[in-house]
């Protein structure tokens, strides 16, 4: 369906992090309900300082005295919140205005980049155990119009799996987009000499407007691959929009609203989105130049969701709950093939995900200990020390 705008290796410790996470899968399933109030949880927590609020439980006392540590004394400007499956430990919002003038709030909306491709996984995923896609379907089974396209042979065999484990050997279509969308098209888009007449920002916004899913197939299937399929993980974000545009052709339906159906409703995310319906309320303070917001239709699948802390964590649980996805379809979306598996980023033993656009940065890690998981999740203006800090830190005192 097209938009509006026409090996396996693991290492021990990922076995051990993915057989404890679905240990907590079987044993710990509790009522959907408590795992989406987080609004109220957050009402209820102590307000100790600004918009700084923590549970007053003794057994995480460490763990939220750190965190407010943090929040007033690092140069961390954002949202941050820490929870179990059963409480909020530590929520905030420090350091960044609002777009109304306000310090963020646990609330305040941010693009979330590349955790997106968390969603796009859950998504395929859930087609999946529909019955409606398999793992090792090919593109040129999915997209066979373009078999006249001159690198169609060639990279045809790229299959689901592949491109969930980033080892398609595709280029990047939003880190590189001019080898992408090669240099006549740029001009068409952006004028016969667009590095001097134009600044990044405006260049940037230019070609994401004029990028619709058409072209991206199109060249897609005309570039020479960088390597073969299934050789080597390269993070690409093309992985990603494909199977975005994959949801949409097995499912019938357009990737936002196939969102909504398995992910966003149950959920309950009610301030998130992966289109532009959901506002970005948080400010920014760096760079002029990149001082924008990225198009959600151009971020399609590998980012341009927008969301908060809280709606995040309400996904976290529900998903890691057991209630999006079965156990068999849960073992194959944690399982790494070099470190990544479906969507997450299995490391030092934390299953998570970073993201970065010009304006943002955010992660999002899950520990799990004993069968009880801790969700850390921090949405801030900028990358920084804080996003391996933070988790290592915390993990040692769970």
């Amino acid at each position: 369906m097209m938009r509006r705008k026409t090996h396996r290796i693991k290492n021990f410790i990922s076995i051990a992090v993915i057989a404890s996470m679905l240990l907590g899968l079987a044993s710990c399933k509790t009522n959907l309900n408590s795992h989406i109030r987080v609004e109220d949880e957050i009402s209820k927590l102590n307000n100790v300082e600004r918009n700084i609020y923590v549970s007053g439980n003794e057994d995480y006392e460490a763990i939220a005295n750190y965190l407010q540590y943090i929040a007033t004394e690092s140069d961390f400007k954002g949202s941050m919140i820490a929870a179990t499956d059963d409480e909020i430990i530590f929520a905030a919002g420090t350091g960044l205005l609002d777009v109304d003038g306000n310090e963020a709030t646990p609330y305040t909306t941010y693009e979330i980049g590349s955790n997106t491709k968390s969603f796009t996984a859950v998504c395929i995923m859930s087609l999946i155990e529909k019955k409606k896609l398999t793992m090792d379907k090919t593109i040129g089974e999915l997209f066979p119009e373009y078999s006249s396209y001159p690198s169609y042979e060639k990279i045809s065999g790229i299959t689901v799996s592949d491109l969930l484990h980033m080892r398609s050997g595709l280029a990047d279509y939003v880190n590189d987009p001019v080898d992408f969308i090669g240099e006549e098209i740029l001009y068409e888009i952006c004028g016969p000499d667009p590095a001097n007449n134009l600044v990044y920002a405006e260049a940037y916004r230019m070609i994401e407007a004029a990028f619709d899913d058409e072209l991206f197939l199109e060249r897609l299937f005309t570039l020479e691959p960088l390597s073969e399929p299934g050789v080597e993980f390269v993070y690409n974000n093309t992985n990603y929009h494909l199977l975005a545009l994959i949801v949409e052709r097995v499912s019938g339906k357009a990737f936002e609203d196939y969102l909504n159906e398995v992910v966003f409703g149950p959920c309950n995310m009610k301030n998130t989105s992966a289109d532009s319906s959901v506002e970005v309320t948080a400010s920014y303070e760096y760079s002029e130049e990149l001082d924008y917001l990225s198009d959600p239709e151009f971020q399609m699948g590998a980012g341009g969701i927008r969301s908060n802390v809280a709606d995040m964590l309400k996904f976290d649980r529900t998903l890691f709950g057991g209630y999006i996805l079965n156990e068999k379809s849960m073992d194959e979306l944690l399982t790494p093939v070099d470190g990544y598996a479906c969507g997450w980023q299995i490391r030092d033993g934390f299953v998570y995900h970073c993201g970065d656009v010009p304006r943002f940065s955010t992660s999002n890690y899950i520990i799990e200990r004993d069968g009880k998981r801790i969700y850390i999740i921090l949405m801030a203006n900028l990358k920084g020390d804080y996003r391996s800090v933070i988790p290592k830190n915390i993990d040692m005192m769970f």
